[in-house]
């Protein structure tokens, strides 16, 4: 099984669920949620340093393939921005401390380095990165597969179409 169809069966069975830590973290305060649109979007919240870390991280979780693009091109960073700005002062101060120890661990080699590090303890998450590594896959999925990109070239959605048939279910 292919990366990307791992994370799609994850992302798909676990969104649902997710949106709530992800809400716990970062309410939506209105209808914001609704309009938000990555189009001439200005940084909320985070400074453009931290939208560069982020994009980072998130393209290197949903990295583009030949079949559609990654979270750098559905640009999933500025969806975690409204998200957290939109959010609680406990989830953006969560937000703020995750990045640094981000910034803080990719200093000593790398960004994916780091990344990687953290991925490693997802299962069993013991320190603060690792947690924070379980936050910021949520956001990144979350926000990928509500993206045009996520939805439409990677996952495939048509629409809500008439089938005359179901392929794939005997007897119907």
């Amino acid at each position: 099984m292919k990366r990307r169809t791992a994370i799609k069966i994850v992302a798909l069975s676990a969104l649902a669920p997710r949106m709530e830590a992800i809400y716990a973290h970062c309410p939506p305060q209105s209808d914001e949620l609704a309009a938000w649109a990555a189009a001439d979007y200005q940084l909320k919240f985070f400074s453009p340093a931290d939208n560069d870390l982020l994009d980072q991280l998130m393209e290197l979780i949903v990295p583009a393939d030949a079949h559609s693009g990654g979270a750098h091109a559905a640009r999933v960073s500025l969806f975690a921005d409204h998200m957290v700005a939109t959010g609680s002062e406990a989830g953006k101060n969560d937000w703020r401390k995750g990045l640094q120890l981000f910034k803080d661990e990719a200093a000593k080699s790398s960004v994916a380095d780091a990344l990687a590090r953290a991925a490693a303890g997802e299962a069993n998450p013991q320190s603060d990165l690792e947690h924070f590594f379980i936050t910021l896959k949520g956001m990144t999925t979350s926000g990928y597969y509500s993206s045009e990109i996520g939805i439409h070239q990677d996952l495939e959605y048509q629409g809500n179409t008439y089938l005359s048939e179901f392929p794939g279910c005997p007897g119907h």
